[in-house]
């Protein structure tokens, strides 16, 4: 694993950017309108994604969920097969750059494992 993302739904995208950045100092790494991420000044890789909260997204927009980058998602994926752990979003490369699948751990959590595509 190369690193574990928390993910928070919001309602109101502007007021967390504020909240993010003045209050926790932290940097916006990542603006696409409907997502934000934030990343720590002293360590890169302590990051928090902002989610808008939306009734059609693939989630089933509990508060919370976990992005996890992972080399070699494809062999994640079929360890799940394998394992017979429900994929609750198909494995899919998105066209922000990604290539990910979501699956839920036993206590209903979604988890949603991806890896950067090269390119």
């Amino acid at each position: 694993m190369r690193r574990i993302v928390p993910n928070i739904y919001s309602n109101d995208l502007e007021k967390s950017k504020g909240f993010y950045l003045d209050f926790l100092d932290m940097e916006l790494a990542m603006d696409m309108g409907w997502v934000l991420t934030f990343v720590s000044k002293e360590n890169p890789t302590a990051q928090i994604s902002i989610f808008q909260n939306k009734d059609n997204a693939p989630l089933d927009n509990s508060t919370i969920f976990l992005s996890i980058e992972v080399s070699e998602i494809d062999s994640w994926h079929e360890k799940a097969r394998q394992q017979k752990i429900t994929i609750e979003y198909p494995i899919t490369d998105e066209d922000w750059g990604v290539r990910r699948f979501f699956i839920k751990d036993p206590n209903g959590v979604t988890i949603n494992l991806l890896s950067h595509l090269e390119g």
